[in-house]
């Protein structure tokens, strides 16, 4: 996931998902899951801080009603790094651009550079946010053996997924054409033909 970071970064320079409350587990998460979880958690908060800085600057309600099913997606992983006993870094902060993982900091500035320069790029960012974040949550239930874990993905990509429907029929309305990063062209299409699906608690 760090070298699809670094590797968006350089082309950047070119151009409610929630569980019900459960015990916590005595049985621990391996070193893998762990990281993947962490980095979840501070993945989804990224897009959460863009979006409502993006409802800042331009006032599109799209934005703010996907920041708060991100606030959801948190909420979600917070749950699960409780249930796991996992720390969360940033101590539940919801302070707007903090970070604790490097890359996603310099992501997030980059990312806020672009949306700065017009509503029409800060549509562009959303939809390439939901790109990484599909990309990167396939990946981490690919590579994850906890049923519980891979569910909280399967719920936070199905969130993704409506996301970058609602910003793809946005961009479309501007005549704005998205290229997916991360996904395959063929996926991406998939998704935005496709209709608004129920997420499990969202």
């Amino acid at each position: 996931m760090k070298k699809l970071i670094g590797f968006f970064l350089i082309l950047l320079s070119i151009s409610s998902c929630q569980e019900d409350e459960k015990p916590l587990q005595t049985s621990g998460l391996t070193e893998a899951d762990q990281t993947t979880l962490l980095y979840m958690r501070e993945e989804e908060k990224l897009a959460h801080d863009i979006y409502i800085n993006a409802f800042d600057k331009y006032g599109v309600l799209a934005f703010q009603n996907i920041a708060t099913s991100e606030t959801k997606h948190i909420e979600a992983v917070l749950n699960a790094m409780n249930r796991y006993q996992v720390t969360d870094p940033l101590n539940g902060s919801t302070d707007v651009g903090e970070f604790t993982i490097p890359e996603i900091q310099d992501l997030y500035l980059q990312l806020l550079e672009k949306v700065n320069e017009s509503q029409n790029e800060a549509l562009l960012v959303g939809l390439l946010i939901e790109d990484l974040d599909i990309y990167d949550l396939e990946n981490a239930i690919a590579e994850t053996n906890n049923t519980t874990l891979s569910f909280l993905y399967e719920n936070l990509k199905c969130g993704s997924m409506n996301h970058m429907r609602s910003f793809e029929s946005l961009a479309s309305l501007s005549s704005l054409i998205y290229t997916p990063i991360y996904i395959s062209q063929s996926e991406y299409e998939s998704i935005i033909s496709s209709p608004r699906t129920s997420c499990n608690n969202q």
